[in-house]
C-alpha cells in the first residue's frame, strides 16, 4: 500500500473515532442530564400533589375529588405512573400510561436507555400519615429532547469532520506531493534520467529532502554529460577531419573494414576518389588559408550532391576526398558523377590551373577485396585527369538484371511469400543466448537459387519495394515465432522503411496482430535512421515498447548521431558498427572509444552488442571492455531456419 493510501486511512480512522467519540460522550451527558431532570420532576410534582389533596385523603366521599385533581396532572402526558397508597399499602388510585415514546428509533432507545426514577411522597392527614403518592416522570419526553439533542449533535459534528477531512486531504497534499516527487524522481534515476524536481516545498523537512534528491540527480546528469561530451570530443578528434568536419582516413579504414566484413549484408555499391586537381598550385601562389577555402568549396559541393544517395564521405588527405556509395546501382552511380563533373566546371577561377577537380570510381561487391577496390579507383583516378567529363569508372559492370525485371521479381516475391530466413545467434560471454538475428534470402523463380542479395537491396531501395519486403520479411519470422516456441528473435528495418511512416505502421499492424510474439521480437535499425527520420524511430520505438517488443540500434559508433538520441530513446541493445570490432586488439583508438561508449550505454541500462567478432582474440578484448554480448562467425555461422512441422 503507498504511504499516501497509508497516511490517508491512518488520519480517516482517527477522525471518524473522533467524530462517533464526540456523538457518543456528548449525546450520553445528556442522557444523564435528562434522566436528573425527570427524576427533580418527578419529586416536583410528587410533594406538591401530596399538599395538595392531604385534606382529602382518608375520607372515602373526597376520593372523586382526588382523582379528579390527580387527573389534570396526569392528563398533561410528563408522567408515566401515579399511585396512590393508604397506610396499609393498599392502591387506592391508579394511573397509567404506555412507556413507548413517538418518534424516537428503538435502537437509540436501545442504545441510550433512560430510566425514570419513581419519586414518593406521605400525605398527612392532621399529624399522622394518609397515605403514600407516588409518581415516575414519562421517559416520552426526555427521548424527544435527547433525540433531538443527538440529531444536532451529530450534523454539527458531521460538518466538523467534513472541514477536517478536507483539511486533512490539503496538508497530506502538501505533505506527499512532495514525497511522490521524490519517488518519481527517484524512478527517473533509476531509469537514467537526471531531471530535477521543479516544486520546491517551501516545508523545511521536505525542503531538505528534495533539494538532496535534486542534488544527486545534478551530479549524476553532470557526470553522464561530461562523458557523452568525453565521448564526442574523441570522436571528434579520432575520426573527423577538423577541416572540413567529414571521417578522416581512420573513419574510412574502419569503414571499408566493416563492409567487407559483414558478409550477410552482401554490400554493393561504388566508391568514388576525388581529388583536388589544383591544391598544391593554389597553396603555393595564393596561400593555405585560400588553399582552405578551395577544400571546403569541394566538400560542400560533395555534400549538397550526395545527400539524395546518402553518401558517407571522407577526407583521407589533402586534395583528395573518398566518397562511399552503398546500395547505389550504375545508373544513379554515372547520374552523380556527372551532376559532380558539371559542379567542377562552373567552378572556372583562374587560379585553378589544372581544373577544379576529377574523379574515379569503381564498384564493389560482397566478393570485393579493399586493396584491389582502392587500386582500381585510384587508376580511374589518373585517367580521369584526360578524358572530357573528368571522371571515369574503374571497369564495366557484370551483366545486371534490368529494372523492369527486378519489380517483375519484387513483385513475385511478395505474392509468393518467396523467401527463406537464416538466423545468427547473439550471445554473452557465458555462451547464454540473447536473441538471434534474422537474414532473408529470397528465391528465385525456380526456387532452387537465390537472388543475388548486393544488387536486390540496391534495387528494392532504389525502386521503393524496401518497405514491402520488410513486411514479407516479418510475416515469414511471425510464423515462424508462433511455431516454434520462445525464442527471441531480430529483425532488420531498412532506413526506407524507416523514412515513410506508412510503412511503420503496416509493420506495427502485423505485431499487434500477433500480441504473444511481440515480447519476442527485436526490431534492428540503423543509427543512420536516428539522423534521417528521427521522429519516425522515436514513434517506432514508444509503439514498441508498448507492444512488448525490444529494440537495437546498428552500427552505432559509425557517427556521432547516436549520443544525442540514446537517452531519449532508450533502446534495449546497441551493437557497436562492425568497424570498431574488427583487429580491435591491435587498435588502442578504437578501444579507447568502445570504452566510453559502452560506460555511456551502461550508465543508461543499455546492453551493448559487438558484431562481426570472427576472432578469439577480439571477443577476449571486448569482453574487457566490457562489451556485455558478441556475434560474428567465432559464435556462429548462420543456419537456415527451418520450420517446425
Amino acid at each position: 500500500m503507498s504511504l499516501t493510501k497509508q497516511f490517508s486511512l491512518g488520519f480517516l480512522f482517527v477522525l471518524l473515532l473522533v467524530f462517533f467519540g464526540t456523538v457518543y460522550i456528548n449525546v450520553n451527558s445528556f442522557r444523564a442530564y435528562v434522566e436528573s431532570q425527570l427524576s427533580s420532576h418527578s419529586q416536583d410534582t410528587a410533594t406538591s400533589l401530596g399538599l395538595s389533596i392531604s385534606p382529602y385523603v382518608g375520607d372515602e366521599n373526597s376520593l372523586p375529588i382526588v382523582e379528579t385533581m390527580v387527573n389534570a396532572i396526569f392528563d398533561s402526558g410528563y408522567y408515566q405512573r401515579i399511585e396512590l397508597r393508604n397506610t396499609e399499602n393498599t392502591v387506592l388510585l391508579e394511573k397509567e400510561n404506555p412507556p413507548t415514546p413517538q418518534g424516537v428509533p428503538n435502537w437509540f432507545r436501545d442504545l441510550f436507555p433512560l430510566n425514570p426514577p419513581t419519586s414518593e411522597s406521605e400525605i398527612n392527614s392532621g399529624w399522622s400519615i394518609a397515605g403514600v403518592m407516588t409518581v415516575t416522570s414519562h421517559p416520552g419526553k426526555g427521548y424527544a429532547q435527547l433525540w433531538e439533542n443527538a440529531q444536532s449533535t451529530f450534523r454539527f459534528t458531521l460538518l466538523l469532520f467534513i472541514v477536517g477531512s478536507a483539511l486533512l486531504y490539503a496538508v497530506l497534499r502538501i505533505i506527499l506531493t512532495p514525497v511522490s516527487a521524490v519517488v518519481r524522481a527517484s524512478e527517473r534515476i533509476s531509469a537514467r534520467d537526471f531531471s530535477e524536481i521543479e516544486d520546491v516545498p517551501r516545508t523545511e523537512e521536505l525542503n531538505l529532502m528534495v533539494r538532496a534528491i535534486n542534488k544527486m540527480a545534478s551530479i549524476l546528469n553532470k557526470q553522464h554529460n561530461e562523458l557523452t561530451a568525453q565521448a564526442q570530443s574523441y570522436y571528434q578528434s579520432a575520426y573527423v577531419d577538423s577541416l572540413t568536419n567529414l571521417g578522416n582516413k581512420l573513419a574510412l579504414d574502419n569503414r571499408l573494414a566493416r563492409l567487407f566484413a559483414d558478409k550477410e549484408m552482401a554490400p554493393t555499391g561504388y566508391l568514388v576518389i576525388i581529388r583536388l586537381s589544383s591544391l598544391g598550385d593554389v597553396n603555393q601562389n595564393e596561400g593555405a588559408q585560400t588553399a582552405d577555402i578551395y577544400i571546403n568549396t569541394l566538400a560542400h559541393i560533395v555534400k549538397s550532391k550526395g545527400a539524395a544517395l546518402s553518401a558517407e564521405i571522407y577526407r583521407v588527405r589533402g586534395g583528395d576526398f573518398v566518397v562511399l556509395l552503398e546500395g547505389v546501382n550504375e545508373t544513379r552511380c554515372c547520374d552523380f558523377l556527372n551532376d559532380l563533373s558539371e559542379e567542377f566546371s562552373a567552378q572556372s577561377l583562374p587560379m585553378y590551373t589544372h581544373g577544379f577537380a576529377h574523379i574515379g570510381a569503381a564498384k564493389f561487391n560482397e566478393f570485393s577485396n579493399k586493396q584491389q577496390l582502392l587500386e582500381n579507383a585510384d587508376a580511374a583516378l589518373t585517367s580521369a585527369k584526360n578524358t572530357t567529363k573528368r571522371w571515369q569508372l574503374a571497369s564495366e559492370l557484370e551483366t545486371r538484371i534490368s529494372q523492369s525485371e527486378w519489380r517483375k521479381q519484387f513483385n513475385r516475391i511478395i505474392r509468393d511469400n518467396a523467401v527463406d530466413i537464416v538466423r545468427q545467434p547473439v550471445k554473452d560471454f557465458d555462451n547464454n543466448l540473447v536473441y538471434s538475428e534474422c537474414y532473408a534470402r529470397f528465391r528465385g523463380e525456380n526456387e532452387q537459387e537465390y537472388l543475388p542479395m548486393s544488387q536486390l537491396i540496391a534495387e528494392s531501395q532504389h525502386l521503393h519495394y524496401a518497405g514491402e519486403l520488410d513486411t514479407v520479411i516479418l510475416k515469414k519470422i511471425l510464423t515462424l515465432l508462433s511455431a516454434d516456441g520462445a525464442e527471441t528473435v531480430a529483425i532488420n528495418l531498412s532506413p526506407l522503411t524507416l523514412a515513410e511512416r506508412i510503412y511503420i505502421d503496416k509493420f506495427l499492424e502485423l505485431v499487434k496482430k500477433a500480441p504473444e510474439s511481440a515480447e519476442h521480437l527485436v526490431v534492428e535499425i540503423q543509427e543512420v535512421c536516428l539522423q534521417n527520420a528521427p521522429e519516425n524511430t522515436h514513434y517506432l520505438a514508444k509503439a514498441l515498447r508498448s507492444l512488448g517488443a525490444k529494440l537495437t540500434i546498428e552500427r552505432v559508433g559509425s557517427s556521432i548521431a547516436a549520443f544525442a538520441h540514446l537517452r531519449k530513446l532508450r533502446p534495449n541493445y546497441i551493437k557497436l558498427d562492425g568497424s570498431f570490432t574488427r583487429n580491435i586488439h591491435k587498435m588502442e583508438d578504437n578501444q579507447f572509444f568502445v570504452r566510453s561508449l559502452v560506460n555511456i550505454a551502461h550508465g543508461l541500462n543499455i546492453i551493448v552488442i559487438a558484431e562481426l567478432v570472427e576472432e578469439e582474440i577480439e571477443a577476449q578484448t571486448l569482453q574487457e571492455l566490457f562489451v556485455d554480448c558478441i556475434q560474428g562467425y567465432m559464435v556462429s555461422a548462420p543456419t537456415k531456419w527451418i520450420e517446425s512441422t
